[in-house]
């Protein structure tokens, strides 16, 4: 497959029937399928009938049910995903179908799926477009319609696909039991609902799960992450997780003592590691950041105890932030004023505002967000009349 080819998620349709089931089958595993089909029919007499029921409007199978990946005009994937609840409706369909093309009942059929999840039934991608991020989006393009409707992205994954579930978990699933389907063991991994807009980047959700929003009270975090914010003044916060371990590199592991130290030499040093942000404005005013912070070290005994004065110590979290995304507010005016007047640079309300969102001082994840109900226990709610803009 060419690096670059143009991949589109779209609808499937109709006509696509016979090519989605063949990856229905290949998602399910051929061994599921053969137990399906059972000792008088072979695969192609599975197909068959899968084929069938990805051209009803009604199966869970179904078109409508399915996003395909096309490269061109080829099938490069599939994902088929429907709501929870309606999984008997939806499987009438197999049963009768089954009964017709296998002789076979499955009217007992354990339950993959429930309400209150809209479940991934099959996810593919062909051999030859793997690796190149396609699952990952079909992922994505399923998880807009899991915030439409509140509810987790769930799946089953096979035991003996382990590679699977470090696909599933490198998108944010995590494994909430065991079952079996097909005779063959299962895991179900569900992916819970996180703060809608935020990127499904692979950097992304793990700071979002494991970072964003949660309470930092090491000095040298609090540097890297002052650090990290200043440098993306004018960039994107995703080109700054992606150059951070440069950053790690550059800036002597985040130890502001020793960045405060730096020379002319050093920055030029900085200025021409790979990958770095060759500003040397920048890479100046993280030494002149550095200095400035020491110097708050000295006089409260530690950053943290700083920064964290401005709230009395506790996270804070504004009703009134749920209902737009807020960019800078009073208490980050009143921060961003302070760090200028203590000589910090690049350190305007905006850039501000984001540094206490990411330092857990503000949590503003989303009430539908998962993280928003575990970390609420130790915020204060403020109201919050003045949002700035």
């Amino acid at each position: 497959m060419a690096k670059n080819i143009k991949i589109d998620i779209v609808p499937a349709r109709r006509e696509q029937a016979a090519a989605v089931a063949s990856l229905i089958m290949e998602a399910m595993d051929y061994d599921c399928c053969r137990n399906f089909a059972g000792p008088d029919h072979t695969l192609d007499d599975f197909h068959r009938m899968m084929t069938a029921l990805v051209a009803m409007d009604d199966s869970q199978y179904s078109y409508r049910n399915t996003l395909v990946a096309m490269a061109g005009s080829d099938i490069a994937g599939a994902i088929v995903c429907y709501d929870g609840r309606g999984l008997h409706r939806l499987r009438r369909r197999f049963i009768e179908a089954a009964a017709e093309y296998l002789g076979r009942d499955f009217s007992q059929m354990d339950d993959e799926t429930g309400p209150g999840e809209y479940y991934v039934d099959s996810l593919c991608v062909k051999a030859e477009y793997r690796h190149h991020g396609i699952a990952t989006r079909l992922l994505a393009a399923a998880a807009a319609v899991k915030y439409e409707r509140h509810e987790p992205l769930g799946l089953l994954v096979d035991h003996t696909h382990p590679w699977a579930q470090r696909l599933y978990e490198r998108v944010g699933f995590r494994v909430v039991g065991e079952t079996t389907w097909g005779g063959h063991a299962m895991r179900h991994m569900q992916s819970p609902l996180r703060c809608p807009g935020f990127p499904s980047d692979l950097l992304y959700i793990p700071y979002h799960d494991n970072e964003w929003g949660t309470p930092v009270h090491d000095d040298r975090d609090h540097f890297m992450y002052l650090l990290m914010e200043s440098m993306s003044c004018g960039l994107s916060w995703l080109m700054m997780l992606r150059r951070r371990e440069v950053f790690r590199e550059c800036f002597a592991g985040f130890d502001a003592a020793a960045v405060a130290a730096f020379t002319t030499a050093d920055e030029e040093r900085i200025a021409a590691t790979e990958n770095m942000i060759r500003s040397p404005r920048k890479i100046h005013a993280m030494v002149t950041n550095a200095r400035a912070f020491t110097a708050v070290q000295k006089e409260f005994g530690s950053f943290d105890r700083y920064i964290w004065g401005f709230t009395g110590g506790k996270s804070v979290v504004y009703p009134s932030h749920q209902q737009r995304w807020i960019t800078r507010n009073a208490l980050s005016d009143r921060v961003a004023a302070d760090l200028r007047k203590r000589g910090f640079k690049y350190v305007g309300s905006v850039i501000v505002y984001s540094h206490l969102q990411a330092i857990g001082i503000i949590n503003d994840h989303r009430e539908c967000c998962y993280r928003y109900a575990e970390l609420l226990p130790h915020c204060k709610t403020v109201a919050d009349d003045y949002a700035g803009e």
